[in-house]
């Protein structure tokens, strides 16, 4: 019995032995870490939010919850409540996160586990940023469409969700006419409803009421033009437009309707006195990508262009006769009537040297034109048929290079050795910008479908080396057709498909500012010049949407922008290396910035009354505001090579997308004179 009750003891002690053992080997000594953190509502991106997202910081295994939200840091600092689901805090902010902003988070070492140990490391810092305001991604139709049938429908696509009440009640049509909607996701699809006017153009308005889910209201208005379709077939442009004098010897003429046409009905519809021998075509150039080359449609193209097969003579008139036999497709009822107008040739350009360019649209479709510094002899460079965005030059003025439909080509001064740059692949390219020493240039790129593929550094035609991406993202977006007349918009920025960007002299360094609006110093060597690679860009802490400057005298760049955390714009001088500093006394500061030869700063400010007014900041401090007109909004300015002449576009308060011209400002006495009666974004060549 003692044997049996000496053998039961040792069982007993060596099962409470190996309890001991396995608790001694599973003793939880690894300390906690931050496992990863997300937004609750992303925008789209992982790091860019919605204003009413959470923020979820899942931990390796549970911990004590108030080490963890004592050591919590937001910055800019955001009032909220923490929850938790197991092992994850979800930090949850007390009221909307502001708009544009950027965030950056922190947890301090010391959070501790529930078996008590403790964290060393911490978060360093995790960083996000907030939405800005709602917008319209896109519209189907487009802006200025034709031949919307009074069925139709028009299909608006949001960056995101949105408040379908608040949108539906921000929809309005003029002339008034009923609109019904209905939703997918953030796409809206509007239904035209009865009473539709044949042939009458309506604008779709939806107001800025209209808010996102998170109550976000848009920024501005949204509008688009429209025209419903005619009773017949009514002819909507003519190219070269009735009556303009400068046209380009190596320009198409063209027709467009405001629906389809039968191509059999159209091939010797055209007339051209004097005669002009060449290839009649039927297009569709309804967007970026488009081109002559461009196969048909299936359901037909909307444009006859006589493509001449020599250039036409400088300096005369030509009359052009349509005859009333062009039909619409599947209705051979649908005829035209016929019309006539005409237009006068310039000469070719045989020199940039000491001339003026500006973008314009006088000739139906917006191109680039060239003058004299008084203004005569204005005549028409480039000679596309879908609106040229932007423009650059060599510094000898022998050549520039251009977007036009998200297509970059080169050509001669005098409109010789055409040359697409843009790959032809179906991408989109967009704010070609040479690097000093023009033989490289900068573009902004989309793929075929439509991809954010940045910005890229592109040889000019003769240099060799390969294109080389220089930044992953911020391309704009797929529509520079959308800029409409002369490209003059609501803002004072600079349009997101033209150049935002400057270098330093010798062209290693740039500093651009993308469509998003990130300013970026970035490394532009050219590939002789590298070694080991490009450096990565350097993100500035601010926010910026015009072109900016190089300035000798301060070793730095200039432009205007806000401060990223938010605040009024102003003049900021960029260091190389990615220092930014406020300009004194340059508040309310907007759009491209120019520089005299002699240093000189000249720039936008918005006044308290809305108004737009040039000033001119002198190399020493000074600033001199110049004196502008009633009822008109002074904008980009541009110096002379001599530095006393400084070019204003000026555009009209009361209908801001329409230009008054270009204007010379002689800065010793003030007058101004006008240049021109059209155009916008002057510059003088090279």
């Amino acid at each position: 019995m003692r044997r049996l009750i000496s053998l039961v003891s040792v069982t007993v002690a060596l099962v409470g032995l190996g309890f001991v053992l396995v608790n001694a080997t599973t003793v939880d000594r690894r300390p906690p870490s931050v496992k990863s953190i997300s937004l609750s509502a992303p925008a789209g991106d992982p790091q860019v939010a919605q204003v009413l997202s959470a923020i979820d910081i899942e931990f390796s295994e549970p911990v004590r919850t108030a080490t963890a939200e004592s050591r919590f840091r937001i910055d800019p600092d955001v009032d909220g409540t923490f929850s938790w689901n197991g092992s994850t805090a979800i930090f949850t902010p007390s009221r909307k996160l502001p708009q544009d902003t950027t965030f950056t988070i922190s947890i301090a070492s010391g959070v501790e586990d529930l078996a008590g140990n403790v964290d060393p490391v911490g978060l360093d810092v995790w960083t996000f940023a907030t939405v800005g305001p709602p917008f319209v991604l896109r519209a189907t139709p487009s802006d200025g469409a034709s031949g919307v049938p009074l069925d139709g429908t028009i299909e608006l696509v949001f960056d995101r969700l949105m408040d379908t009440t608040s949108v539906e009640r921000a929809i309005s049509l003029a002339p008034s006419a009923n609109v019904t909607a209905a939703w997918s996701g953030s796409v809206v699809t509007l239904s035209l409803g009865p009473g539709l006017v044949p042939g009458t153009v309506y604008t779709l308005t939806v107001a800025s009421a209209a808010a996102d889910t998170g109550g976000s209201r848009l920024r501005a208005p949204y509008r688009q033009t429209f025209t419903t379709v005619g009773s017949g077939l009514n002819v909507t442009a003519v190219i070269p437009a009735d009556g303009v004098a400068g046209i380009g010897v190596a320009s198409p003429i063209a027709i467009r309707f405001d629906g389809p046409i039968d191509p059999s009905t159209a091939q010797s519809a055209i007339h051209v006195t004097p005669s002009v021998d060449g290839e009649v075509r039927v297009v569709a150039l309804d967007g970026d990508g488009a081109s002559l080359s461009n196969p048909v449609p299936p359901g037909g193209g909307d444009m006859v262009v006589l493509i001449p097969s020599a250039p036409l003579a400088p300096h005369t008139t030509y009359t052009v006769t349509l005859d009333p036999t062009v039909a619409r497709v599947g209705d051979p009822k649908a005829v035209t009537i016929g019309r006539t107008w005409s237009f006068t040739t310039g000469a070719p350009t045989q020199s940039g040297q000491n001339q003026i360019a500006f973008l314009g649209a006088r000739g139906g479709v917006r191109n680039v034109w060239i003058m004299n510094p008084d203004g005569t002899n204005q005549r028409e460079l480039t000679v596309e048929l879908l609106p040229v965005s932007s423009y650059d030059a060599t510094a000898d003025g022998a050549r520039i290079v251009y977007a036009a439909g998200g297509i970059v080509s080169t050509m001669a001064i005098d409109g010789s050795g055409l040359k697409r740059l843009t790959a032809d692949d179906g991408r989109l390219e967009y704010a070609p910008a040479l690097v000093p020493g023009d033989q490289w240039v900068v573009v902004a790129r989309r793929s075929a479908s439509g991809d954010d593929l940045g910005y890229w550094l592109l040889p000019m035609p003769g240099t060799s080396g390969s294109e080389r991406q220089l930044l992953a993202r911020g391309a704009p977006p797929p529509d520079s057709v959308s800029l409409r007349g002369d490209g003059v918009d609501q803002t004072d920025s600079t349009p997101a498909w033209a150049p935002r960007i400057a270098f330093e002299p010798t062209g290693r360094t740039a500093l651009l500012v993308t469509a998003r609006g990130d300013v970026q110093v970035i490394d532009i060597r050219q590939p002789d010049l590298l070694e080991g690679g490009l450096s990565a860009p350097t993100q500035v802490s601010i926010v910026g949407d015009a072109a900016p400057v190089w300035v000798p005298a301060r070793n730095a760049f200039v432009l205007a922008a806000a401060p990223a955390s938010g605040g009024d714009r102003t003049l900021f001088a960029v260091g190389t290396r990615g220092r930014a500093e406020v300009l004194a006394g340059t508040m309310g500061a907007a759009g491209p910035v120019a520089i005299s030869a002699t240093g000189a700063l000249a720039y936008v400010v918005r006044g308290a009354d809305g108004r737009a007014t040039v000033q001119v900041m002198a190399r020493d401090g000074t600033i001199t505001a110049i004196e502008s007109l009633a009822g008109r909004d002074d904008r980009w300015p541009a110096f002379a090579p001599d530095s006393r002449t400084l070019l204003v576009g000026r555009s009209l308060v009361a209908e801001p997308n329409l230009s008054d011209g270009i204007w010379a400002v002689d800065l010793p006495t003030g007058q101004a004179r006008r240049l021109t009666v059209d155009g916008a974004r002057a510059r003088w060549v090279p």
